[in-house]
């Protein structure tokens, strides 16, 4: 390599070793000194890859530095961006410590999971290698044990965790090969406030390779690492089992399990409760010196811990429904002189026909303390509600007869802090001419509404008002109503996810003046205008979504409206996949936008979308159209096979399409008329049936280093 030449950061090209500019691009040129492999040394004045800025140091240790920053191209989208060490290290550990990181950025690359951070980059610059991942808001299942007393969680908690963590690796384990996670321990668990858990540092994860004796490096954390991980044979699942033994261990007895490797003895947890004796069996189990005396896979485990939950679950109800006269009290002298973190949650039976503490579910909750459990029997409740104080709605029946039924009003208003409603049906008729009700009407807290049927014949099924509101909607179904399914407005929060939301008189959701929810994996379909309505500077998140058979667009975004779209699916609605118009913005990344009536992708009246690694195909006229001064870029899409023309720009659109594959279109690749404008720059155009590019006379394009065929 000519050593008196440099190469520019930002385009490549090259440059004298002096130079002090880039002859090519005018880009500064900034001298490093490349034997310096410090990390977390970068600050909030600099911007990695010209891309992520840098917000702050989250922390710092022997395996490098972790960064928050934000995504210049992904909405000033925060990330972590994990940067890894090689002070100290000889060559051979050097090369070792990048195949690992090269390992676990191609692990992550390929895998998609709830409990599991998504990698968007990986890199290296100036020496140092990086990896950028999803930023988990939230602390180490390590830090939360340091604030406990005797590092040990409730037992309930373990259980649910325990849950949790085999799912996630029973993901791992079920692909081909299994991938062995092999470093299983409090420290590489991350938990948000929600409860969320995640598995992180996939530093040293492998492929299990049938026939091989062996693995090639012993590696893991004593304690917590089984004993085929130090050398003698190789990691399978159930190193994972003993990893995940050793950590419900430690969660449920304080005791930290690298203090006796291998010896561990049983937890003594209290022998009177069944469910205690259950989990205590079960952690010793996975806990075998020899693999095949320990569980075969995570789903035997999970299944156990679930069994133990269920054990837990019956005696905590055991103990709530016990008869206690007076129900309610309004004295405190009765009360016994014990902490009140031991003692039960009051609860409360209604039953419509009789046998219960009353027949109304309105005077149930006027009469209930807060933190109550109420257990509605089956019926159809004819009542509206307000939810003025914390309570737990909970059907005591199948969810299709516990019905409530609003009675002149809203069915149900949430006006408090905190609140619960679990496995009901929930109906808002129609109400007299010129009143509006909804099925759940929310102003202010967090609700937590979870496997619900809601519909409302009246107005929208779920209105969501104002900045201090925040529910949670999981496992629902929202259907059949005379506005929109969930309505958010007023710069309010919302968090939805795994739910079913079709046939809507206007949309499914609809998002407004500010407001900016949370969607993941829900299912939108059959709704006579819209699956997402996004106007009036609304916002929002909406990853992993199937949104499809609407009436007019999947997505309607307008009026300086931003959102975030990840791996959804747009598709089969009457007339566009996506449609931005009257300055809307937004970033779609990765998702699938096809089979759709009119054109894929409508871009208008100035506005200004970001679309990354889209596939865009099979519309019945144009995969993508940008008129009316529309603007925007698309960058790594692959857009092919459209009916028309795969990209369509007229009428002083002015789109940048920058590194995209646009092949198979039954007309042009690209088409350019009335006025339009344009930066085609390093696209493939392939197999286009009348050809690459048509410009009309009077069109301006920047046309730079495509490959045509």
């Amino acid at each position: 390599m000519n050593s008196s030449v440099r190469f520019c950061d930002n385009c490549g090209a090259t440059n004298r070793l002096d130079a002090k500019f880039c002859y090519a691009c005018g880009q500064p040129q900034v001298t490093y000194t490349t034997t310096n492999t410090a990390t977390g040394l970068l600050t909030s004045a600099y911007a990695l890859k010209q891309r992520y800025h840098i917000l702050q140091k989250l922390g710092q240790g022997g395996f490098g530095a972790i960064y928050l920053v934000e995504d210049q191209l992904f909405n000033n989208t925060h990330r972590a961006v994990k940067e890894m060490g090689m002070r100290g290290l000889d060559a051979d550990e050097t090369k070792e410590a990048i195949e690992a990181f090269r390992n676990e950025a191609t692990l992550l690359a390929n895998l998609s999971h709830p409990n599991l951070p998504r990698i968007y980059d990986h890199f290296e610059e100036h020496g140092r290698w990086y990896l950028v991942m999803d930023y988990i808001d939230g602390e180490t299942l390590e830090k939360r044990l340091e604030k406990t007393t005797g590092g040990a969680l409730p037992l309930k908690e373990v259980v649910e965790l325990g849950i949790q963590l085999c799912t996630v690796l029973g993901y791992l384990h079920s692909h081909q090969p299994p991938i062995i996670f092999r470093d299983l321990k409090p420290d590489n668990v991350m938990l948000t406030d929600d409860g969320q858990l995640y598995l992180i540092d996939f530093g040293i994860a492998r492929f299990f390779k049938p026939g091989q004796s062996k693995d090639t490096m012993n590696l893991g954390t004593p304690g917590y690492a089984a004993p085929e991980q130090y050398g003698r044979m190789q990691t399978t699942i159930r190193s994972d089992i003993y990893s995940l033994g050793a950590t419900l261990y430690q969660l449920c007895s304080g005791i930290h399990p690298g203090l006796t490797p291998f010896l561990q003895q049983p937890p003594e947890l209290d022998p009177t409760v069944p469910a205690n004796v259950a989990l205590e069996k079960l952690i010793m189990q996975m806990l075998e010196m020899k693999e095949q005396q320990r569980p075969k896979d995570t789903g035997v485990v999970k299944q156990e811990l679930q069994r133990v939950q269920q054990m837990q679950q019956t005696a905590s109800i055991r103990q709530m429904v016990q008869p206690v006269q007076p129900r309610i009290s309004t004295t405190t002298t009765s009360l016994p002189a014990t902490p009140l973190t031991l003692e039960p949650r009051a609860s409360i039976i209604v039953a419509q026909q009789g046998g219960g503490d009353y027949t109304s579910l309105s005077e149930a909750i006027q009469q209930a303390e807060p933190g109550t459990f109420i257990f509605l029997r089956e019926g159809i409740y004819k009542e509206s509600i307000i939810l003025d104080k914390p309570i737990e709605i909970i059907a005591n029946g199948p969810r299709e007869q516990v019905v409530l039924e609003g009675a002149g009003s809203h069915c149900v208003v949430m006006q408090t802090s905190s609140a619960t409603m679990r496995g009901l049906t929930i109906r808002c008729p129609e109400g007299p001419r010129g009143k509006t009700w909804r099925a759940i009407h929310i102003t202010e807290g967090e609700l937590f509404i979870e496997n619900c049927d809601i519909s409302s014949a009246s107005s929208s099924c779920i209105t969501i008002l104002n900045a201090n509101t925040n529910p949670t909607i999981r496992y629902c179904t929202i259907h059949d109503s005379a506005g929109h399914g969930i309505a958010i407005s007023q710069n309010a929060h919302a968090t939805i996810e795994y739910c079913d939301i079709f046939n809507h008189s206007r949309s499914g959701i609809h998002v407004t003046i500010g407001a900016d929810p949370i969607v993941r994996h829900c299912n939108v379909y059959d709704c006579q205008l819209y699956g997402l309505l996004i106007q009036d500077l609304g916002r929002g998140t909406f990853e992993d979504c199937d949104i499809h058979h609407h009436g007019y667009a999947a997505v309607t975004v307008n009026n300086q409206s931003n959102p975030l779209l990840l791996r959804c699916q747009l598709h089969d609605n009457q007339k566009y996949g996506i449609e931005i118009l009257q300055e809307g913005q937004g970033s779609y990344q990765d998702c699938e936008i096809f089979a759709n009536g009119v054109d894929n992708v409508s871009i208008t009246t100035g506005s200004t979308p970001y679309f990354y690694l889209c596939r865009i195909h099979e519309a019945q006229q144009h995969g993508i159209i940008v008129t009316d001064n529309g603007k925007g870029i698309l960058e790594y899409c692959d857009i092919f096979a459209n009916q028309a023309a795969n990209v369509a720009i007229a009428s002083g659109g002015d789109p940048q399409l920058q590194r995209d594959t646009i092949s198979k279109g039954q007309d042009y690749g690209v088409i350019v008329t009335a006025n339009g404008r344009g930066t085609i720059d390093n696209c493939t155009l392939i197999d286009n049936a009348r050809g690459a590019i048509s410009i009309e006379p009077g069109c301006a394009v920047d046309i730079k280093k495509n490959n045509f065929h």
